[in-house]
């Protein structure tokens, strides 16, 4: 069967440099695990700029998002220690955000696949130990696992979860679950990339990692003891009681996914918004 391929305009929404990539069609028709995302690397539009391309089931373009961190370690590789991928080859090898959506599938508990090209190395049980190492030790084994998958026929990929992420790392696609932007992901790999030893960078993600749990833990704590509260009274509170600055809305959007998959989503339900129940009236 021959692939055909969707003719796509992209601007880069930087400086505004335009021009045409194909996507298969395939991913269009099926949809079948959430939006359609094109990571544009450096180089493949304009010299300077990398970005997101958001597609819908049609193709057409229907947002951009930048990229703005920049690569601020030497380019050399070191000599690779066996059993071990540093976070620049993981750049390298998925692309930044391809990175920041591992580790969301990996913190959020997402079912995540990689489509891997036939006869490549096989990294899966290395990427899964980085993955399980970057969460708390009550959380290794809880979240799903990379899966790889040598298909690159997509009308023949089947998966069980509706809510899943692929990733194509040859053609730089995305389809992923979720909607929101990962900024969460993008700041903690832009701390641990600053650092040059390779277990040190780890360290940072880690940490990142286990401050975004402890604090949705103790909102989870806490909606187990009240009946309902406004979402900036709990932004509040949080800050009280957790000796921090206020808490950022995004930052809580983050909080309750987490608790939403992990635990009750029910839970949720009892931070209210008061805008929200302001237009539910009208």
């Amino acid at each position: 069967m021959v692939e055909s391929y969707k003719n796509i305009e992209v601007t880069c929404p930087t400086c505004g440099y335009i021009k045409s990539i194909n996507v298969p069609e395939a991913i269009f028709t099926q949809k079948k695990f959430g939006t359609v995302k094109v990571q544009i690397p450096a180089g493949a539009i304009c010299k300077e700029h990398q970005f997101i391309v958001f597609v819908d089931t049609k193709g057409i373009i229907r947002g951009y998002e930048k990229i703005d961190m920049l690569m601020k370690v030497p380019s050399e590789q070191k000599e690779k220690k066996p059993g071990w991928i540093t976070l620049r080859t993981l750049i390298q090898k998925y692309g930044l955000y391809g990175l920041f959506s591992l580790i969301h599938a990996k913190v959020f508990n997402y079912p995540h696949y990689i489509i891997r090209k036939k006869g490549s190395e096989d990294i899966s049980s290395i990427l899964n130990k980085i993955g399980e190492n970057v969460l708390p030790d009550n959380y290794k084994g809880k979240a799903h696992s990379i899966q790889f998958l040598e298909e690159i026929d997509y009308d023949k990929i089947k998966l069980k979860e509706k809510e899943a992420l692929l990733i194509d790392s040859q053609l730089n696609i995305l389809q992923t679950p979720w909607e929101e932007k990962l900024k969460f992901e993008e700041s903690i790999v832009e701390e641990a990339i600053e650092i040059f030893d390779d277990k040190e960078q780890l360290i940072i993600i880690q940490q990142g990692i286990s401050k975004l749990i402890n604090e949705a833990e103790f909102v989870r704590d806490y909606l187990e003891t009240i009946n309902e509260i406004y979402e900036d009274d709990l932004i509040e509170h949080i800050s009280q009681e957790l000796k921090t600055s206020k808490m950022s809305k995004y930052r809580l959007s983050l909080i309750k996914v987490f608790i939403s998959r992990y635990y009750d989503p029910k839970l949720i339900s009892k931070i209210k918004n008061k805008v929200q129940e302001f237009l539910d009236l009208l």
